[in-house]
């Protein structure tokens, strides 16, 4: 049984899962070991193998212990009331020791200057996007060439792991992204193709690709907001999302999420429909 489990582990390492999904995989797997113990404590005690079998019953009920704090952890939302992984992670000192002297450097800050000029913060409002799967593709090829170009690097500004928890001890344990807040798209335009708002983006205006097609303006449809007096003119668009690292019971991990864009229209009075 544990032979099995070894060779299961070992070939796991060959492929590129999900932390997560690795984690519920050795967890169910896990549990399955910890019954084999199980059975091997109750068989020792039908023997008569009372020292051998209480040992090896110790041993499971310590160990299906922590694997109900996995099965809490890794399938449900909820905290397991009675785990001690904090406690025995102070108590071993087991978070790396944060480097003195050592002052992170975000990689993409800077470099978030708009495409199309700077709006009144009065006049901006957040747009809601639809995306089709080749609009995505479309986001993640750009992407790619921006890592390329090291215009765009998931490094987490170059914070190690102590520095994370601290600083998701202090933002309400929100998620801390590789690419921080974001980087701004290098260049963008607004379309009104077949009645639709449609984005597009690239790293320059000689290979612009579609990203998405708006469909609200602040709380309106954008149905709705095309029929005011008005002009929209696309102010920010920023790539977001990615890989990003939130707390977990002894330290902090990472999971996988697709690149996204948040974005900003500014608006614009048009005196010419007005007076229509």
């Amino acid at each position: 049984m544990f032979s099995f489990l070894d060779m299961v582990n070992h070939y796991l390492g060959y492929f590129n899962i999900n932390v997560t999904v690795k984690s519920r995989i050795y967890t169910i797997l896990g549990l399955l070991g910890d019954g084999y113990l199980f059975y091997v404590a109750i068989r020792l005690l039908k023997n008569q193998y009372y020292s051998r079998g209480l040992l090896f019953l110790a041993l499971a009920i310590g160990l299906f212990y922590f694997a109900i704090g996995n099965l809490f952890y890794y399938f449900t939302n909820k905290q397991f009331k009675y785990d001690i992984s904090p406690w025995l992670t102070r108590k071993l000192h087991l978070h790396p020791r944060q480097p003195e002297n050592k002052q992170a450097t975000p990689v993409n800050a800077g470099i978030n200057i708009p495409a199309n000029g700077l709006f009144d913060q009065q006049h901006l409002l957040p747009a809601k996007i639809n995306t089709t799967p080749t609009d995505q593709e479309n986001l993640k090829s750009i992407v790619a060439i921006l890592m390329q170009q090291q215009l765009l690097v998931p490094d987490y500004q170059g914070q190690d792991d102590a520095q994370i928890a601290n600083l998701l001890k202090h933002n309400d344990g929100k998620p801390v992204y590789a690419i921080g807040p974001g980087m701004m798209l290098p260049y963008f335009e607004l379309r009104h193709e077949n009645g639709k708002y449609v984005i597009y983006g690239g790293v320059n205006q000689a290979q612009v690709l579609p990203l998405g097609t708006i469909k609200q303006i602040g709380l309106q449809s954008i149905s709705a907001a095309d029929q005011l007096a008005v002009d929209f003119f696309l102010a920010n668009v920023v790539i977001v999302g990615g890989p990003y690292k939130i707390k977990g019971r002894s330290g902090v991990f990472e999971h996988q999420q697709d690149y996204q864009l948040a974005v900003q229209v500014a608006y614009q009075k048009n005196e010419q429909n007005e007076q229509r």
